[in-house]
């Protein structure tokens, strides 16, 4: 059976967001650390640096898993819905920790982030990808909704006709 229009509609927005999240999780943390600033500042010690190369594969691994498993239905609709929420959310929401370390800092000179009213473009990106992932989810289990709980069957495809 067909599902409604606005199910349909739902699933197809909640998916898109979620698909969006971890586009920006797998390819926005290499933009914005895979130079100077980052992995090859001369300020990092050699170790340092291998951490960040292993956020960046493992972000950008995980994140096209995600992707595949949303869009594959291979995963089962619930377990891929949670997992391309929760892999964003896991990245971006600390952003908001961090600073809170003493030592820790947004920002190192010679490299300023960019502010935007003030707030840095980081912080507005890891606020803006954390609540397109939690809308994407809500979406896309709002739509799931009728299923049986821990449903895994394979979810519809022919969202668009």
């Amino acid at each position: 059976m067909t599902p409604p229009v606005a199910a349909r509609r739902d699933r197809l927005l909640g998916r898109s967001l979620l698909t969006i999240a971890n586009v920006i999780t797998a390819v926005a943390p290499i933009a914005a650390d895979w130079n100077d600033s980052h992995i090859f500042n001369d300020r990092w010690p050699a170790h340092a640096r291998f951490h960040g190369v292993t956020a960046l594969a493992m972000t950008t691994t995980l994140s096209s898993l995600n992707i595949w498993s949303l869009w594959s239905g291979a995963g089962g609709p619930t377990r891929s819905r949670l997992f391309a929420a929760a892999v964003p959310v896991a990245y971006w929401a600390p952003f908001f920790l961090a600073p809170l370390v003493p030592g820790t800092a947004v920002e190192d000179e010679p490299h300023p982030v960019p502010r935007l009213a003030g707030v840095p473009t980081s912080l507005l990106g890891a606020a803006a990808t954390t609540a397109t992932a939690a809308a994407g989810w809500f979406l896309d289990r709002r739509c799931n909704a009728g299923s049986s709980p821990g449903s895994n069957d394979r979810p519809d495809l022919s969202l668009v006709h």
